[in-house]
């Protein structure tokens, strides 16, 4: 009898932590898809339009992103989206666990030939 209430407490600790932790990382995944798309179809958009644009899809993707931690980088041949964030997760009652997420989206910027 006791063997299964640790069995059954067990189970529920893990049902819970998966209960917590799937949304979180359904959100970054959806996030971070988003951020590409980004990356591959704004590069003629300047670096604020593209901030507010990432602002703008953090919220829609229910993801917890300050303004300050968004940077566009762009080089002769390729532009480089950055983010990070905070997510605080709860696998039991009362314990709070932050895990920090990093985004990187690249694109590379074609040319066209000359004389085209």
């Amino acid at each position: 009898m006791i063997r299964r209430l640790v069995q059954f407490a067990i189970f529920l600790f893990f049902a819970n932590a998966l209960y917590q932790a799937a949304p979180i990382g359904l959100h970054y995944f959806q996030f971070k898809d988003a951020l590409q798309e980004l990356a591959l179809f704004s590069q003629k958009s300047s670096d604020q339009e593209l901030v507010d644009r990432v602002m703008v899809l953090a919220e829609e993707h229910k993801i917890p992103l300050d303004r300050d931690y968004v940077t566009v980088k762009r080089t002769p041949n390729q532009m480089i989206i950055t983010a990070a964030y905070l997510e605080t997760m709860r696998f039991l009652p009362g314990v709070p666990y932050e895990r920090e997420f990093d985004i990187e989206a690249k694109a590379y910027m074609v040319k066209e030939a000359p004389g085209r």
